[in-house]
């Protein structure tokens, strides 16, 4: 402070600029202070360059994961986005049923939609890229591939204050170009085919046969749907708001814990790596413990979307895995336990995880 007791001559105006200017410098301080600390707290998943190619790995968190390795898991995904209402309107029904999914934004759709996606994110859903112009990325050169992802990249990076990690390849091509794109590219082990129902297109469909495919397409995905499963809608459709309202809260009544992308694999503990393709999250065995059925005697397919399934010498998931049996293969079950089934295959014998076999009709 300005002290008239030392001699000095008291000047109001001069003490009120000191004043300011000390008043402003505490508050840059302070400032300061809360960013480094809210940067510390915000440890979320980053992506990470392995090389100079730009391609990514997305570290996951070291914070406490939201999520456990057991819990019924799905993500629900959205492209071409967003539209204001008909986001919106799946963005309502996702907060009324306490969810949250991964819109996969168009670039040039962003400038407009910028609350949208703003509210999308504080809402916990994830926002990924899925390339400036919608443009089949297979057809490009390289430098046009590398121009499509890096700008909604950007514009990401510069509404939220945080990079994009995910990409989704326009119609879902991306062959030969994984490198280039140089981000984990998300798939889908679900797809609605929402876009085929979509109002225009169906002017001649009555209201009743709008809702018999509404109904018909939600038992497909609610009936189908199990843990590590993404599943692909497209949020610019009134038909696809309108499958929300059936599917979100169906899902959520199984048991269902709807979560992002990123939450998906993080909780199932797999990384996601730059130019890698994925279709679902593989689940771990434990995760699996709830099915408590005993299966019945007789001939089954091995059904486990693409991995393998671990035979064991007992009927836990602690016990030492004596094979492997590939997916879409045939085997006998000769007895079975809660949860559990026995099964001979290539001249093993041992239990493995009943949830994983169909029965051969």
């Amino acid at each position: 402070m300005y002290n008239n007791d030392c001699g000095t001559k008291y000047n109001p105006g001069e003490m009120k600029m000191k004043f300011k200017t000390r008043f402003a410098a505490f508050a840059t301080a302070v400032v300061l202070l809360l960013g480094c600390f809210s940067g510390c707290k915000d440890n979320k998943t980053k992506p990470v360059s392995d090389d100079n190619t730009g391609s990514q790995t997305v570290q996951t968190t070291t914070e406490a994961p939201k999520y456990s390795s057991k819990d019924k898991l799905i993500a629900l995904t959205f492209d071409d986005g967003p539209y204001k209402r008909t986001t919106g309107r799946i963005l309502d029904t996702l907060e009324k049923n306490n969810s949250v999914a991964t819109f996969f934004v168009v670039g040039y759709n962003i400038p407009d939609n910028a609350e949208i996606i703003s509210r999308a994110n504080r809402m916990g859903c994830e926002i990924g890229n899925h390339s400036q112009n919608h443009k089949i990325l297979t057809k490009c050169n390289a430098a046009t591939i590398r121009e499509q992802v890096s700008g909604p990249n950007e514009s990401i990076q510069s509404l939220l204050g945080k990079p994009c990690v995910l990409f989704r390849a326009p119609g879902g091509e991306f062959k030969g170009v994984e490198e280039t794109i140089g981000m984990p590219l998300i798939q889908w082990s679900i797809d609605t085919k929402d876009w085929k129902f979509k109002d225009p297109g169906n002017e001649k469909r009555t209201e009743d046969q709008r809702n018999a495919d509404l109904r018909r397409i939600a038992d497909e995905v609610v009936n189908g749907a199990e843990s590590g499963d993404i599943v692909l809608m497209h949020d610019i459709y009134d038909f696809t708001a309108d499958l929300c309202d059936i599917v979100i809260p169906e899902l959520v009544a199984k048991g269902f814990r709807l979560v992002t992308v990123s939450e998906l694999f993080e909780a199932y503990g797999q990384k996601l790596e730059g130019g890698k393709v994925y279709r679902y999250a593989e689940v771990p065995e434990e995760a699996t413990q709830a099915f408590t059925e005993v299966v019945a005697a007789g001939n089954y397919i091995v059904k486990t979307k693409g991995s393998v399934l671990n035979m064991r010498a007992q009927a836990s998931v602690d016990a030492p895995v004596v094979a492997k049996i590939a997916n879409g293969t045939a085997v006998s079950v000769s007895k079975s336990v809660e949860g559990w089934a026995y099964v001979s295959h290539s001249g093993y014998s041992g239990w493995v995880n009943a949830k994983f076999l169909e029965k051969v009709e």
